[in-house]
């Protein structure tokens, strides 16, 4: 399901993960969007290496929680702060437990929906 509106990205985010959906992740981002990946910071610019960057993320995550906190648009940018919590199981069975606060950059469409350009989970 696209965005209707910025705003709408932080729940559709987590639904991907709590429906463990990488396609309805992907659907997210534009063709060019970039993932700041956690924790060195490194760029994942592109679906094939945003994919790459998520995948182990999808293979341990179980629930996700994502709760806008602020918005800022002018014209067809927008800009959402979030705050998130991510839990799940590593490859061990040791429980996963981590939140943060994160920045999205997102643009809207020629058909009215928004995407992400810029993604980053710790960058607010």
């Amino acid at each position: 399901m696209p965005a209707q509106r910025p705003e709408d990205l932080p729940g559709l985010i987590a639904a991907a993960f709590n429906a463990n959906d990488m396609q309805a992740m992907l659907d997210l981002y534009e063709p060019d969007g970039v993932l700041v990946t956690p924790p060195d910071g490194a760029h994942a610019a592109g679906l094939e290496a945003v994919t790459e960057a998520l995948t182990p993320m999808f293979a341990v995550i179980t629930a996700a929680d994502i709760t806008m906190t602020s918005a800022l648009r002018s014209g067809d940018i927008a800009m959402t702060h979030a705050n998130w919590r991510l839990v799940g199981k590593d490859e061990s069975g040791e429980p996963i437990d981590v939140s943060g606060k994160g920045t999205v950059v997102s643009r809207r469409q020629p058909d009215g929906t928004w995407r992400i350009v810029f993604d980053d989970p710790v960058g607010a």
